[in-house]
């Protein structure tokens, strides 16, 4: 039993005399001043989560970005679809077609796990090359940004807007399309990426040639991605953040992703003529594309896919076979053997 102060005691045995009304202000107010009744206090976050977007000197990309590009800095999980035996057919046949290409690899320790047979071969990039533009500024800049140029990566990235592609090219340079065109050629060739053109357009260089951008491969996009785990560039973590809210890839690899798995990345799409046929063999652009990142237990993994089909749901199957044979997620399926390294 509680033991009240004596005049505490009667002040409440007074509270009969009063309307109904002023018996609920009064209750009220003992609650408060005489038990001291606290606020609820919102749970911290989930420690699988609270740590996205926050760089390792603390710094939360979510608040210095404007609130619209802030509000996109969600993390992304699979979309946990069934992966049954019609999309085990379909991935057996895809995988050694050659209107696709793809590799696969341990961000961790660089290794190359497995990859097509044309995983060197020139495809169509489309928007997935934005990854190396964003990458080519964050070098130029020694991994800073302005707020501006933050909320236009952001946008790039995430939701792969084309304007913020265009002004983020031009900045990577000294503010004009081909001096970024150039910076990004020049930064991709350091890094190690290998028949790669990682801008978009055309190159006019000074003796009066063009080279066709966006033409990109796999084995590149895989040592990308193993370049920006490893922070081999200035702002690579910066990057690698924002990445891991691309949420563009729901009917790609992340359709067959199981929910727990987390993901990021870049993807692609595009149809249109082939502007270069020297270099990249098909008649027409029917680019599906996604380059994923997959934390799965502990480890980190990359999987690079570039195709010619014209449909998402290829790039969904194939990611989706590729990470049940080569990484343990789930059942298997049972195909051919690929190539290694």
């Amino acid at each position: 039993m509680f033991n009240f102060p004596r005049q505490k005691e009667n002040f409440i045995l007074n509270l009969r005399s009063l309307s109904t009304t002023k018996k609920l202000y009064w209750t009220m107010f003992i609650s408060i001043f005489i038990f001291q009744v606290q606020p609820v206090v919102a749970a911290s976050p989930s420690s699988t989560t609270h740590n996205f977007f926050v760089l390792d000197n603390g710094t939360d990309l979510r608040k210095l970005a404007d609130p619209d590009a802030s509000q996109l800095l969600t993390p992304v999980r699979g979309e946990g679809y069934k992966f049954g035996a019609e999309e085990i057919q379909k991935y057996c046949k895809l995988k050694n077609s050659n209107q696709v290409q793809w590799t696969v690899n341990d961000l961790q320790t660089g290794e190359i796990i497995s990859r097509s047979s044309n995983a060197r071969e020139a495809f169509f990039g489309a928007s997935s090359s934005k990854i190396f533009v964003a990458a080519a500024l964050l070098n130029k800049q020694c991994g800073k940004l302005d707020k501006k140029q933050l909320d236009l990566m952001i946008k790039m990235i995430v939701k792969s807007d084309n304007g913020a592609w265009i002004a983020l090219q031009r900045e990577a340079g000294e503010g004009s399309n081909d001096s970024g065109r150039q910076c990004i050629n020049e930064f991709v060739q350091e890094l190690g990426c290998k028949n790669t053109r990682g801008f978009q357009g055309w190159l006019c260089k000074e003796d009066g040639t063009k080279i066709h951008g966006n033409e990109l491969n796999t084995m590149a996009l895989a040592k990308f991605l193993y370049s920006t785990y490893h922070r081999d560039y200035p702002g690579a973590e910066i990057l690698w953040e924002i990445m891991h809210a691309t949420k563009t890839g729901r009917q790609k690899i992340n359709k067959y992703t199981p929910r727990e798995i987390y993901i990021g990345g870049k993807t692609g799409t595009y149809d249109g003529p082939n502007e270069s046929p020297e270099t990249i063999h098909f008649k027409n652009i029917r680019a599906r594309n996604h380059v994923a990142i997959l934390k799965i237990g502990d480890k980190y993994y990359g999987i690079s896919i570039l195709t010619n089909t014209g449909s998402s749901w290829d790039v969904a199957v194939l990611g989706g076979g590729l990470m049940r044979e080569f990484l343990g997620v789930g059942e298997p399926p049972i195909c051919g053997a690929a190539l290694k390294n």
